[in-house]
């Protein structure tokens, strides 16, 4: 189950709110292992410093898993994302991230991007984790 809302602030201000659930019955085969989730944040576009195309955007995010995924990580199952096979120290994953995207050329943008990751994969005997990367975007 989940929740996305979204609101423009003004002309070049964006904010979005989602929030998700499901019971964590079910093994996971895509994305991530997470069975509850809220996340918010902020897009600005580049307006008010003359690019136009260009935006620069924060999150945050903190996702959790259920008490029966944790006890079947405990008793030793694996997760497809996880790993692990035990989860002593359970904490919830908390996610910030910033990025900047700009436009390159007509058709071409790049995007910069960090993540600081507290608690990955839901141990707190893990991270923090910083994130950097990069990403190429070509419409054709």
């Amino acid at each position: 189950m989940g929740f996305n809302a979204e609101q423009e602030l003004g002309n070049s201000v964006k904010s979005f709110l989602r929030i998700g659930w499901n019971d964590g019955r079910t093994a996971t085969w895509a994305f991530a292992e997470i069975d509850n989730t809220v996340s918010a944040g902020i897009r600005i576009f580049g307006k008010s410093w003359n690019r136009n195309a260009d935006n620069i955007g924060i999150a945050i995010l903190s996702n959790g898993i259920s008490s029966g995924h944790i006890n079947f990580l405990n008793a030793g199952g694996y997760g497809f994302m996880i790993g692990d096979g035990k989860l002593p120290n359970y904490a919830r994953e908390d996610i910030v991230e910033i990025f900047y995207e700009l436009k390159i050329l007509p058709s071409v943008w790049g995007t910069f991007d960090y993540q600081f990751v507290g608690n990955p994969a839901y141990n707190a005997d893990r991270g923090p984790v910083h994130v950097f990367a990069t990403r190429v975007h070509i419409a054709l």
